[in-house]
């Protein structure tokens, strides 16, 4: 007779017991792939990317909107800091091993003992060298070089006075020599109107402003004449006290 029946046992609890046995045997033996990242199931690592170029992606200037990487390999931080030094150029204002064995443009390493911490680079970290020095003046001196640009500038000119493209920016830090945290407000700000500390303690970069020099004609001749800077100047200025009686 069936362990799982009686004589007394009703034929449909009887059935019920023999499905709930089996699923039990079904759940022992199979129940370890219900769960997820159990058993021997084989996959890529998620860690391990293709360098996918989104931008290329995209913008399909190829015609092309599948995945696209970048000349076939993936390039990291890691090897972009290494293609930077190798060019040249830092990466994260981040001098590189040599630049910091020689001690080229970065903050000498501060020592306790055994113990050696790059801590002028918190404060006094840059990514300006002699390279990007020589790159800032290309950039500067270039001004546009587009024939395009240069043609629809003549043409805004004639039709609305004033120029639509403009040489890019280029920033004034960077001249040798002018590391460290405290420095004058010359320094800082790059305005020195009375020559306290150009030349001095404050030496300016020579790489040009093209802004400057290419925005001066937007201001109309005879707007704000010389004499009406310094009166307004002057209208700031607080007055001197009065001599006591």
């Amino acid at each position: 007779s069936s362990p799982f029946r009686s004589e007394t046992t009703p034929r449909w609890l009887s059935m019920a017991r023999r499905v709930r046995g089996m699923a039990a045997l079904g759940a022992l033996a199979f129940g370890t792939w219900a769960f997820v990242g159990s058993g021997s199931v084989s996959r890529d690592p998620s860690t391990a990317m293709k360098g996918y170029r989104l931008d290329k992606m995209l913008e399909a200037s190829d015609g092309d909107r599948s995945l696209q990487v970048s000349e076939g390999f993936w390039v990291g931080e890691k090897g972009f800091e290494k293609s930077q030094w190798a060019q040249g150029y830092r990466y994260r204002m981040r001098a590189s091993p040599e630049e910091v064995k020689k001690g080229i443009d970065t903050p000498p390493i501060f020592q306790l003992g055994p113990i050696k911490i790059k801590l002028g680079e918190c404060f006094g970290g840059s990514g300006n060298n002699d390279n990007l020095r020589k790159l800032k003046k290309e950039i500067a001196q270039a001004g546009i070089d587009d024939p395009k640009k240069i043609a629809e500038n003549e043409y805004w000119l004639k039709r609305y006075g004033h120029k639509r493209w403009f040489p890019k920016y280029v920033d004034q830090s960077g001249a040798p020599n002018q590391q460290g945290l405290f420095r004058g407000l010359a320094a800082w700000s790059g305005y020195d109107p009375l020559n306290e500390e150009r030349g001095k303690s404050w030496i300016e970069a020579d790489y040009g402003k093209p802004l400057i020099k290419d925005k001066k004609d937007l201001q109309l001749p005879g707007l704000l004449t010389k004499e009406q800077m310094q009166k307004e100047l002057d209208s700031g200025k607080l007055k001197l006290p009065a001599p006591k009686k």
